[in-house]
Parts: C-alpha cells; sequence; structure tokens
C-alpha cells in the first residue's frame, strides 16, 4: 500500500509541478520525507474533507458562538492513543484553540474524554477500539453553538452512509468516492496521500503538523493518567 500511495502522489506532483517527497511509515504517524531530509507528520483528517467544510462553517460564522464539541469514534483494534490524539487535534484545529485541561473514564481500548479549550469552548470524546474484527469504523462529530448545530453524519445516522449501494446474489456491496484524481486507493490512504501533497504545497504547514502531532499524543497519555487516577490533568 505504502507503494501505491507514492505513486499516487507522484501523479499529483507531476500533474502540479511541486517540489519532491516521499511517503514513510514513521514510529507514530505516516511521515513525509523532504528532499531536504526533514520528516512531517501527516495529519490525514486536517485534509478530509468533510472536516474542512466543519472548519469553514465555523470560520465563516454560520455557527454563532460555538460552545461545545461531540465526538464519537469507534473502530475494531488500533493504538487507543492515537485514536485519541486525533480527536483532540481536531476540537483544537476546528476552534483555533489549545486543549487546556480533561478528565478521563476509561482505558485505552474504551474511555469517556471531556476537555475544556484555553478560548472557553468545551467538549467530549467517546471512543472505543473493540469493535468486532472485521467492522467498518464508524466515529460522528458534532458541533454545538448558540445559533446552529452541525455534523458531519446525516441527523440521526449511526452507521456512515455510502454513495452507492448494490445488491447481488452474492450479497451487498457499497461505494463511496471521495477523490476525483486518486481512484483504486482506499478511502484512508486518500487522505494520507492528499496530507502529503497539501505539505509540499504549502512548506509551512511542516512545523505546525510536526508540533501538533506532539501535543496531541501528549495529551491523549494525559488523559488516560487522568482515567487512572481519577482527577483532571492540565499540564501535558
Amino acid at each position: 500500500m505504502l507503494e501505491k500511495m507514492n505513486e499516487a502522489l507522484d501523479f499529483l506532483r507531476g500533474k502540479y509541478d511541486i517540489p519532491a517527497g516521499v511517503i514513510v511509515k514513521g514510529a507514530e504517524y505516516f511521515q513525509l520525507k523532504l528532499a531536504n531530509g526533514k520528516s512531517v507528520n501527516l495529519l490525514p483528517w486536517r485534509i478530509e474533507r468533510r472536516f474542512v467544510e466543519l472548519k469553514k462553517i465555523i470560520d465563516g460564522k454560520t455557527l454563532e458562538d460555538v460552545s461545545t464539541f461531540r465526538f464519537a469514534t469507534f473502530s475494531c483494534g488500533g493504538d487507543g492513543r492515537k485514536l485519541l490524539a486525533r480527536e483532540l487535534d481536531l476540537a483544537a484545529w476546528l476552534s483555533h484553540s489549545a486543549v487546556s485541561r480533561l478528565y478521563a473514564v476509561g482505558s485505552e481500548k474504551a474511555c469517556n474524554v471531556i476537555f475544556r479549550l484555553a478560548n472557553g469552548m468545551s467538549g467530549c470524546v467517546e471512543f472505543s477500539a473493540g469493535l468486532p474484527v472485521g467492522t467498518v469504523p464508524m466515529d460522528r462529530h458534532e458541533i454545538i453553538a448558540r445559533r446552529g448545530v452541525a455534523s458531519d453524519r446525516l441527523v440521526d445516522s449511526q452507521v456512515p452512509q455510502e454513495s452507492i449501494y448494490v445488491w447481488s446474489n452474492d450479497g451487498r456491496s457499497a461505494f463511496t468516492d471521495v477523490d476525483t484524481e486518486l481512484y483504486g486507493l482506499p478511502n484512508d490512504a486518500i487522505w494520507i496521500v492528499r496530507a502529503a501533497f497539501a505539505v509540499l504545497r504549502d512548506p509551512l504547514l511542516a512545523d505546525e503538523w510536526n508540533a501538533a502531532s506532539v501535543l496531541s499524543l501528549r495529551q491523549s497519555e494525559a488523559a488516560f493518567r487522568s482515567a487512572e487516577t481519577a482527577a483532571p490533568i492540565e499540564k501535558f
């Protein structure tokens, strides 16, 4: 898969004439190795279309006076630290503010976290890595404001919707294309390629993403310490 992602990145580089870079597997995240030798932790959720649209709704003041983020994510396995770090980074990125305080109940397999941001907004994350093997990951991100509510899922839906459903003698199949240029890659791989492409187009993202990835992992680890000690944590 890594080879296919780099082939897709090379296609975009050639089409848009941008500098060289290679996607590699880092210790925590996929990374982009730049021509100067620098490594950048890739944060593909910051490029994913549904989250970009949520950010536009916030930044454009379609939602007035955002107060609360309600996030939930469920998967079969995976690193609980990184699952939670993604959600905390999403909240910080969408709000333009850092997580300043959090409290958690649970473990690295299933946990509920409540947090406050430095700008006064608050939020909660419900996550689990204990779904049955083979289950498609499910998540939902809701933003509540004084005037308006926004979500990345359909109203009252719990299971992610697909674009096309096909019923045949072999059962049901579903298809969803999320990118008009990168056909053939799984959706999660597409967003990794797009994240690498974004960094190559805007090198200023490199330091920002590296700092954000380190901070969100520290906050995630702090959440699990909070769950162990039953005490809120403010220093990360």
